[in-house]
């Protein structure tokens, strides 16, 4: 049986969205530790689970980086909750 290219199209276009559906769905109920460098000088590691989003959220705009295999937050919590500025 031979596909006709639309047909093929619109199995590629359907597969396509299929993926990006799948991988928004994982993303939804995953979650990261990420460190607080602050509380780690104590000997005392403190981590906050966040989400992709609240990930993405806070990579954007307070910035988080990777050492190893650990993200650490670069967000000083001690500053009012609110509006900042972006980091770049």
């Amino acid at each position: 049986m031979k596909l006709s290219r639309n047909a093929m199209e619109r199995i590629a276009g359907l597969l396509i969205v299929l993926a990006a559906v799948v991988l928004v769905v994982i993303g939804v109920f995953r979650s990261h530790k990420v460190y607080d460098p602050a509380t780690e000088q104590f000997g005392i590691v403190a981590f906050t689970r966040e989400s992709d989003k609240d990930l993405v959220v806070d990579a954007t705009f307070a910035g988080v980086r990777r050492e190893g295999d650990r993200l650490y937050t670069t967000y000083d919590r001690s500053q009012p909750r609110g509006k900042q500025a972006c980091p770049t």
